[in-house]
């Protein structure tokens, strides 16, 4: 099997880092141990079900800002060629624990307005048989059921629009006509460059905990804040279990610190009971966040800036006025709060559904 990659950028996050693969080989068909989420309408749960259409294979995350943003360009491609063959499957394999779990999924595809069928890939079945190793990733499916194209990461998409034009325009020429979306600059360098994607948990030995007690899976550690967290990396204070998908508050009067350079910051959180909420406070550089820098998740009461953690999900904390290094300090109002991951965005990638 012949694959040329062509790397469009270097030095960033392997899921915010677009490469093209040309290929050309029989698309995997999907297993029967998979969930489908048809949002009402009945669509083929098989490959056979698309021939004679150009099918996309979005394979994303619903915690993955880089999916998360992706999502209004698949939107105008799908509005745009829907009528002329163009399908799209997403196929969601979870990158935590709570990615597993299918309603968290049905949920995040009806906040999402994802107008196409979704499959929530619980046990990776489809993940495995297509090879895929970051989110979002694409794989473009022609008439006969071969897959002719692959991108892998956030942007690059000219490219790929490009061959699902010439692919439609095989039976209708008049695909032509529409325009093509505006070239992006997503990953310019006047967008400037942010902090890499940070796990806060020991998530496949690439955890950004700093304290020197260091991690002990699935065991309390009463942590000390000795010093000021390095860029991307985290400082704990109180009481905290360290897993692998992240970490637990275990009493009140905790905190975790991170260092970051960007625009603006998402963080994925959960709860151990949804139906109980966490108050999670937010200070930047030691002051509340205020309207010319929160996030659309944060609120206000006379404490400060907050944001309300109940369902498990990526939640938006800051959006800075431009880009630049600053140190966030959350405290949860209480024990059982789930702190997961951190991820940025850089000046160019701000214009998406907040949703």
């Amino acid at each position: 099997m012949a694959r040329v990659k062509i790397l469009f950028c270097i030095l960033l996050a392997v899921t915010a880092c677009a490469q093209t693969i040309e290929i050309a080989h029989p698309a995997p068909n999907f297993p029967a141990d998979v969930d489908w989420i048809d949002q009402g309408a009945h669509v083929p749960h098989s490959l056979k079900g698309y021939r004679g259409h150009v099918l996309l294979i979005d394979f994303w995350e619903y915690t993955c800002i880089n999916c998360i943003r992706d999502f209004a360009v698949v939107k105008r491609w799908y509005a745009k060629y829907h009528q002329f063959g163009f399908d799209v499957i997403g196929v969601h394999y979870g990158e935590f624990a709570i990615g597993h779990n299918s309603d968290n999924v049905r949920r995040a595809a009806k906040r999402f307005r994802l107008p196409w069928p979704v499959v929530s890939d619980v046990h990776g079945s489809i993940w495995n048989a297509y090879g895929s190793q970051v989110w979002p990733n694409r794989y473009l499916i022609n008439q006969s059921g071969n897959i002719v194209m692959q991108v892998e990461g956030e942007g690059n998409n000219l490219p790929m629009e490009k061959r699902i034009r010439e692919l439609l325009a095989k039976d209708h020429p008049e695909v032509m006509k529409v325009p093509p979306d505006p070239p992006e600059e997503t990953f310019a360098p006047q967008c400037g460059r942010t902090t890499d994607e940070t796990y806060v948990g020991q998530w496949f030995g690439r955890g950004a905990l700093e304290n020197a007690q260091g991690y002990h899976p699935d065991r309390t550690t009463d942590f000390h804040a000795a010093r000021a967290p390095s860029d991307g990396g985290v400082i704990l204070a109180g009481k905290w279990r360290t897993e692998t998908d992240g970490v637990i508050a275990e009493a009140p009067d905790v905190s975790a610190n991170l260092r970051y350079h960007a625009r603006s910051l998402y963080a994925v959180l959960s709860t151990g009971n949804p139906k109980k909420p966490v108050r999670l406070y937010l200070e930047q550089d030691g002051k509340p966040l205020d309207k010319s820098n929160a996030g659309v998740d944060v609120k206000f009461d006379s404490k400060g800036s907050y944001i309300e953690v109940s369902e498990p999900r990526m939640y938006y904390l800051v959006k800075n006025p431009q880009s630049g290094s600053h140190i966030i300090r959350l405290i949860p109002d209480a024990p059982g709060f789930d702190l997961h991951s951190f991820t940025y965005g850089n000046n160019c990638q701000q214009n998406f559904d907040q949703l």
